[in-house]
């Protein structure tokens, strides 16, 4: 019997959906119109023309593998990444302990060692006695009682190096991590049965948040607009996310178009979602701290989850069909 029904997108703002929508980054599917940040409005589908169809899968491997391959590879998402500064955007709001990235595989002393290859600052200090590393417990405690005069890590990451040097301390931040969790899902429809066929509106908005601090890396927020072809736009949903010290392609914003998706004739259930080109990564704000009156260094580690771009794309999103 064949359905041709029209069903509400349902939005979540940083992880995927658990169960069946949850079933990993599937498979992206026809680019939407890129578009310059600062260019003209975006313009509708035409009129006359099909709306691109949007692929269907129905493993967790296929997706992942048209994801990480689809696009000349462009949405490929290194096993480690780095954001030089302070993370502005894009962390996780969760409380991340040190045990749990430690249970990913990833400890403060590699960290430390990625920190030293892929960022600035990170090396000794000559002639500074150096006091090894402070771990801190969970991504909450992010303040230096002592050599910081009990600063959080923001705020004193955001300070000058002027300002820190009438303290007699200099200080170098940035963010190492080790990837976790790959495409995240972003807007996903609801559930329907197959023979299915939706219609929906899409559009992607990214704008650029840069604090004008230096040293830290850009990022922005991306905000998605999906809603079925008869009906309005009920609402927007958004996410912050950051761009890596490797990143040579910025996100830009996507056109609006009219786009078709429909589950396959005896598939019990599939979902039209729409899947960020980017990784959220585990691990840990890096702080170096030299006292330059004591004449030494130690490198602080706190406990983080942040969302980055995948370096080489400048799509931020892939539309996917899944089901089984």
């Amino acid at each position: 019997m064949s359905h041709d029904r029209t069903h509400s997108a349902r939005t979540s703002r940083r992880t995927p959906p658990t169960g069946r929508a949850r079933r990993a980054a599937l498979i992206t599917a026809t680019a939407l119109i890129a578009v310059p940040l600062a260019g003209a409005p975006a313009t509708a589908w035409a009129a006359d023309d099909a709306p691109p169809k949007t692929p269907f899968y129905k493993t967790d491997q296929e997706v992942l593998k048209y994801l990480e391959e689809g696009n000349q590879g462009k949405r490929h998402l290194e096993d480690t990444a780095a954001i030089q500064g302070y993370p502005v955007n894009g962390r996780d709001t969760e409380e991340i302990t040190l045990d749990q990235v430690k249970g990913k595989g990833y400890s403060p002393e590699q960290a430390v060692q990625d920190a030293q290859k892929k960022l600035e600052g990170f090396g000794s200090t000559p002639g500074f006695e150096n006091y090894g590393m402070e771990e801190r417990p969970n991504s909450k405690e992010d303040k230096d009682p002592g050599w910081l005069g009990n600063w959080d890590a923001k705020s004193i990451c955001g300070q000058s190096n002027d300002m820190l040097a009438k303290g007699g301390k200099k200080l170098t931040c940035g963010f190492v991590g080790k990837i976790d969790q790959k495409y995240p899902v972003m807007v996903t429809t609801d559930r329907v049965p197959g023979g299915t066929k939706l219609t929906y509106v899409t559009e992607a908005s990214v704008g650029a948040e840069d604090k004008e601090v230096k040293g830290w890396k850009v990022g922005g927020k991306l905000t998605i607009n999906a809603y079925p072809e008869n009906k309005g736009p009920a609402g927007e949903v958004s996410g912050e996310y950051n761009q890596s010290t490797e990143t040579t392609k910025k996100w830009m914003s996507l056109a609006r178009s009219q786009r078709e998706f429909t589950v396959p004739d005896g598939v019990e259930g599939g979902t039209f979602q729409a899947h960020a080109n980017a990784g959220w990564y585990i691990g840990y704000i890096v702080q170096k701290i030299d006292n330059t009156d004591g004449k030494a260094e130690k490198i602080v580690a706190i406990p983080a989850r942040v969302l980055i771009q995948a370096p080489n794309d400048e799509v931020p999103l892939t539309w996917v069909g899944q089901g089984e």
